[in-house]
């Protein structure tokens, strides 16, 4: 049996995981649940409360989401790849997109310091944020 061949896909295999290590199958924020999201426990005040599953209404076609929750401060919907949360993101009006999630602020009356504690709290989960928060005013 030659040995060639073997080595050959091996040392290909193990090059080619840096690249690969970008893929959104490597993407560990791909794994955050909005469950998860929404029942962490936080050292500050809860800014997930309320909370309930409504994906089997809110992910129906054409939103095809892969998760969604409802809580008193924002409504949550988590997508497939970070592409679709920021096209559905730049539909939402009153809104924040971070990776995969999509926070939607409309329609509720949290306090606006809530929406952004809850806002921080999820760019928080995994300290990879660079970008602002909107204006809650």
């Amino acid at each position: 049996m030659n040995s060639r061949p073997i080595s050959a896909i091996v040392l290909t295999l193990l090059f080619s995981m840096p690249t690969l290590a970008g893929c959104s199958l490597f993407d560990p924020q791909r794994n955050l649940t909005l469950h998860d999201v929404v029942n962490s426990e936080h050292d500050g005040p809860d800014v997930t409360t309320q909370a309930e599953d409504i994906s089997e209404t809110a992910c129906a076609s054409p939103l095809d989401c892969v998760e969604a929750y409802s809580t008193a401060e924002a409504n949550y919907f988590r997508f497939e790849s970070r592409k679709s949360a920021e096209e559905y993101g730049s539909t939402v009006k009153d809104g924040f997109v971070v990776n995969y999630i999509v926070m939607d602020f409309a329609g509720k009356d949290a306090p606006v310091e809530k929406q952004l504690w809850a806002m921080q709290g999820l760019a928080g989960t995994w300290n990879d944020y660079e970008g602002d928060f909107p204006d809650r005013r």
